[in-house]
């Protein structure tokens, strides 16, 4: 989904309650594309509302806290209108945080996103 939805999607979560419930209820690894250049961000979410917890970070202040975004945010503060999200894998709610960093690296080294992309941890 483009930001405007996520952000639509996070606004509203009685209104998109599956939603919500869904994404709530598990940890991931996820992507957000730079739709204008092709940049990838690779990041995990996990904690007490998963995925749903970290996305709605990014729909409140359009950059999650992350280094390359803000940079981003900082030449164009509506830059995150390029930005696409995707759940490249979901992980269950007992998963360890060092389980989902490991897999959240694994999927950075295969898509090359800190090489070619927003990531460089």
């Amino acid at each position: 989904m483009d930001f405007k939805e996520l952000r639509e999607l996070i606004r509203n979560p009685s209104a998109n309650y599956e939603w919500y419930h869904h994404l709530s209820a598990i940890n991931g690894v996820y992507m957000i594309l730079d739709s204008l250049t092709g940049e990838q961000y690779i990041g995990s979410a996990n904690g007490q509302k998963g995925i749903w917890q970290r996305w709605s970070e990014y729909a409140h202040n359009k950059t999650g806290g992350n280094k390359e975004l803000k940079i981003l945010h900082e030449t164009d503060p509506d830059y995150c209108r390029h930005f696409r999200f995707s759940i490249l894998q979901t992980l269950p709610s007992n998963i360890t945080k060092s389980e989902i960093d490991y897999i959240e690296s694994l999927y950075k080294e295969k898509l090359g996103s800190r090489a070619h992309g927003l990531n460089h941890n």
